[in-house]
């Protein structure tokens, strides 16, 4: 059986069409596990609903306490051998658990993963679909993940550092007592978990088809520059850096550059995020903390040796900016986005 845990945050737009790509799903042994996080847009009415319609769904109501404390709900209620996960705002195409599930059984795989499709606002959609099947050692998907946040929804040739796109053995997350999500984090609270995983396994199906339609909505890029998110994904970017250094020195560089890489993104969306609320006129006090914050944990990755030998000279000087002169780092990088606009 197939435990698929879908957090849901007012979604009541998307929710029937997310659902519907699960129940109607060819490998029907599933049950859907629903997390209402505190909705306020009736979506937790609509889950309701779903499952009065459905037996194989359950439906837990919680107080609102973000993703990672919701999915950690439905592992703590999952019943399945294999476990899936996807967001309330996407969906799935027909024919992706019966074939990443036959793909694991033939392969011994205990994680199966397959590309995504992720439609841009304009309606376009980018995706890998080579029909390719890989595996690849868990080894080599740990470098692909870390060498690959470099960009911010990670290098779509690679395995994707999202939990959504994948399969996995459920026995994954009870061995070493128990494996979860950081509560504290909700902003590529993803990869930790995916690199215990990977850790873990001997090696990975790649299934080069896109079986996973990933939505971009202005809002949820909107929620990422939220405080909160914007928090828990310097503690990932802390984690990331830690991590990369463990890496042999054939993959050192590339694996901390990109750590460094995801620290400058956080902290730029929180440069951006002070600068529209100064400009709207709104409370700032969040966000003049929370660069304070990072400011504090670039010192003390500038401080670590590891970052002298590796980092690139470009990210150097603007981390020397980002600590010393914020105000002037700010205008520079607000500047450059205008131009790289202008350029489109």
């Amino acid at each position: 059986m197939i435990s698929v845990i879908v957090p849901v945050f007012n979604a009541a737009e998307y929710l029937e069409e997310c659902v519907s790509s699960v129940l109607d799903q060819s490998y029907s042994n599933i049950e859907l596990i629903l997390i209402d996080d505190g909705s306020t847009d009736g979506s937790g009415g609509m889950c309701e609903t779903i499952a009065a319609r459905d037996s194989r769904v359950t439906v837990i109501h919680r107080e609102n306490g973000g993703v990672s404390r919701a999915r950690n709900t439905g592992l703590d209620a999952a019943k399945g051998d294999i476990i899936a996960f996807l967001d309330c705002d996407d969906y799935i195409l027909p024919g992706m658990y019966e074939t990443l599930l036959e793909k694991m059984e033939q392969s011994g795989s205990r994680i199966a993963v397959c590309t995504v499709m992720d439609e841009q606002e304009g309606g376009s959609v980018r995706k890998v679909d080579t029909g390719e099947t890989l595996l690849i050692s868990g080894r080599d998907a740990l470098r692909q993940l870390v060498c690959g946040m470099g960009e911010r929804a990670g290098n779509r040739e690679t395995i994707w550092f999202s939990v959504w796109n994948k399969l996995y053995d459920a026995a994954l997350f009870k061995e070493g007592g128990g494996l979860r999500f950081d509560p504290e984090t909700d902003s590529a609270e993803d990869v930790p978990v995916n690199l215990a995983l990977f850790s873990a396994v001997h090696h990975i199906l790649y299934y080069k088809k896109p079986y996973y339609f990933w939505r971009y909505r202005s809002e949820s890029q909107s929620n990422l520059r939220a405080p909160a998110a914007l928090r828990g994904g310097i503690r990932t970017s802390r984690y990331l850096f830690d991590y990369a250094k463990r890496f042999g020195e054939a993959d050192r560089r590339a694996a901390v550059t990109s750590a460094i890489r995801h620290f400058y993104w956080y902290y730029t969306a929180c440069v951006r995020s002070l600068y529209t609320a100064r400009k709207e006129k709104r409370d700032i006090s969040d966000y003049v903390a929370l660069r304070a914050d990072m400011a504090g944990q670039l010192r003390i990755t500038v401080d670590d040796p590891a970052y002298a030998k590796y980092a690139g000279i470009c990210f150097k000087a603007a981390i020397l900016l980002m600590l010393h002169a914020p105000a002037l780092f700010a205008a520079l990088w607000l500047c450059y986005r205008k131009m790289k606009q202008i350029g489109r």
